[in-house]
C-alpha cells in the first residue's frame, strides 16, 4: 500500500524556493534541498521531479507570489505614482522574513543563457510585469494622471527595466536612502 505524504506540499515548495533565492541554483546541494525542505530525498523526487523540474515549480510559485502581492498592495484609489511607488518599495525594501532580491533575476543572470526551459519563464515573468505595467498607465492615462503623449508602452519597458535594476541592487545592501533616492528619480518620469 502507498504511504500518504506527510508534509504539505505549497510549504515545503516554499522553502525550496528560499533556499533558490539565497545561494542559487548552481549552488544548491540537493542535500541543500533535503535539508531545507525537510523531506527525504524520495519524497521530493517523487513530488517535485529531479533539480531543474523542482526549480521551475519554485519560480512559478514564486512568479504567483509576486503577481498577488502587485495585485494586493494597490487599489484604485492611488494615483499611478503612488502604484508604482508601492511596486518599487516592495521590491527594494522586502519585510524582514523575505529574502533580498529576486528569484527571476538570479535565473536570467546564472542559468538564461544556457537553459532555454528557464530562459523562458524568465522572458514571461518579465513580459507580464511590463503588461502589467501597460495596463496601469493606460488606466492613469485615461484619468489623465500622465500626459497624453507618453507612449506607455514605452514607459511601461523603462520601468520594468528599473524594476529589475532595482532588484538587483537590494542584493548589494545600498543604504534604504539611497534606494529611496534612487525610486524618486525613478519614478519622475510619471
Amino acid at each position: 500500500m502507498a504511504r500518504t505524504k506527510q508534509f504539505d506540499y505549497n510549504e515545503v515548495l516554499e522553502r525550496a524556493t528560499e533556499i533558490f533565492l539565497e545561494k542559487g541554483y548552481d549552488n544548491t546541494s540537493f542535500q541543500d534541498l533535503v535539508y531545507h525542505m525537510g523531506i527525504h530525498r524520495r519524497s521530493i523526487y517523487d513530488t517535485y521531479g529531479d533539480k531543474k523540474e523542482l526549480y521551475l515549480k519554485a519560480l512559478e510559485k514564486y512568479s504567483n507570489f509576486i503577481n498577488q502581492n502587485y495585485f494586493s498592495l494597490i487599489n484604485d484609489q492611488m494615483n499611478v505614482y503612488q502604484k508604482f511607488e508601492v511596486i518599487f518599495n516592495y521590491s527594494a525594501f522586502p519585510k524582514e522574513n523575505c529574502p533580498k532580491g529576486c528569484l527571476f533575476v538570479n535565473s536570467a543572470i546564472e542559468l538564461a543563457l544556457r537553459d532555454h526551459e528557464i530562459s523562458t519563464q524568465v522572458d514571461l515573468f518579465f513580459d507580464n510585469t511590463k503588461k502589467f505595467f501597460v495596463k496601469l498607465l493606460a488606466i492613469a492615462k485615461e484619468k489623465k494622471e500622465i500626459p497624453q503623449d507618453k507612449n506607455i508602452y514605452d514607459l511601461a519597458s523603462y520601468l520594468n527595466n528599473a524594476l529589475i535594476g532595482i532588484r538587483v541592487l537590494v542584493k548589494c545592501s545600498p543604504s534604504d536612502t539611497e534606494l529611496s533616492n534612487i525610486i524618486k528619480t525613478t519614478l519622475s518620469v510619471l
